[in-house]
């Protein structure tokens, strides 16, 4: 969680880091990046930055024992604070789950909140920050530093804060104590209060470049290819986390089940159909949606072909020729008739949909789709 380890965002940790060295922190940030762009590792390792006891010109020394504290995520100026599961008999505060969060994030520090409803084996429970998260942050922060110098408090996901959770901390964002930095960390800025954003600094996180991603995909897969790492990267959308799942689940059988199951939706082979809903349903969600992504991501090649831009059609092999073949029957209306059906279904997801059902709804309406 050093700057020298995050991946791409040059410019941004240049401006985080001038910004420290000039003494102009503001007290109040929110690290606001799509999933798998890397704001929650960014935003640690500048949190890192301010509470080193010897920063240098370019990266936190990684040697002092705030340092060390920090490769543990257990400095302690640095509070912690993310959605949790409301069990019963349980406490509805972060500080019983902080290991399984800092085990977490320290093993997948591009962490969101499927791969943390999966370590707590949630289901299909909703992820919730309540009114006594609020309180805890407050308390935490009515305590002294421990360095005398900064206190950071880092809010993973503020965009799953309650109404009544994001209006107890309206006092402290706008009134903090001296010494007190927020870092809001979250992809969704449009769920957060706009009380809460009208306080923070917005730190954009842009998507990551897929030159950078690539590289990072090699490192994390050695057995990668060149020219595999790449298509991932153009693939993903600027997303490691969805790059990464493409690399370990072999891109090749996404491509084979899409491009098989769109045969039998064009066909209405109801038979076909429903060995496709049935095989999506036992996938998991997240593959599942990874799907839907693919599928939005070879529409999109598609229509790029169509409209005359072969130039930016970004594929090889099989995937080329399906692309070249269904560029030739999906008109403008039809691409975005398609789209909004997988983006529906990708949504309904999301709302913990039954897979079965929704797919083999998605292949009646995509059927009538392919065919108007």
């Amino acid at each position: 969680m050093r700057f020298s380890r995050i991946i791409g965002q040059t410019a941004l940790k240049a401006r985080l880091i001038g910004n420290a060295r000039e003494g102009r922190v503001p007290h109040a940030q929110f690290f606001l990046g799509p999933r798998g762009s890397g704001n929650l590792a960014l935003a640690l390792a500048y949190a890192r930055y301010l509470l080193c006891e010897a920063p240098g010109a370019a990266d936190s020394c990684g040697e002092c024992p705030a340092c060390k504290q920090m490769d543990k995520l257990a400095h302690p100026d640095l509070n912690l604070s993310f959605p949790i599961f409301f069990v019963d008999k349980k406490p509805r505060t972060c500080e019983h789950l902080l290991p399984e969060w800092r085990a977490a994030v320290l093993k997948e520090p591009f962490l969101d909140a499927a791969i943390w409803r999966d370590q707590l084996d949630g289901e299909n429970k909703q992820l919730r920050m309540g009114v006594e998260i609020a309180a805890e942050i407050t308390r935490k922060l009515s305590l002294k530093a421990y360095s005398g110098r900064w206190k950071v408090m880092l809010v993973w996901l503020p965009e799953l804060m309650s109404d009544d959770a994001a209006n107890k901390l309206l006092k402290a964002l706008e009134e903090p104590e001296p010494g007190t930095v927020f870092l809001l960390v979250g992809s969704e800025g449009d769920q957060v209060l706009p009380t809460i954003l009208s306080r923070a600094q917005l730190v954009k996180v842009p998507a990551l470049h897929e030159d950078d991603l690539a590289q990072a995909l090699r490192e994390r897969h050695p057995d990668l290819g060149p020219e595999e790492a790449q298509a991932c990267a153009v693939r993903s959308g600027g997303d490691l986390l969805e790059a990464s799942a493409m690399a370990e689940k072999s891109e090749e059988e996404l491509f084979v089940l899409f491009r098989d199951w769109m045969r039998a939706c064009y066909g209405l082979k109801v038979h076909d159909a429903a060995e496709f809903a049935e095989h999506f349903a036992r996938m998991g969600r997240e593959r599942q949606k990874g799907l839907m992504r693919y599928g939005l991501h070879l529409v999109r090649m598609s229509l790029l072909r169509a409209g005359g831009a072969p130039g930016l059609v970004r594929a090889v092999g099989q995937e080329e020729e399906f692309i070249h073949r269904f560029a030739a029957m999906l008109s403008v209306h039809r691409a975005e008739g398609l789209r909004n059906e997988l983006e529906t279904a990708h949504q309904h997801l999301e709302r913990n949909a039954n897979p079965k059902v929704l797919f083999m709804d998605l292949s009646y309406s995509v059927h009538r789709t392919l065919r108007a």
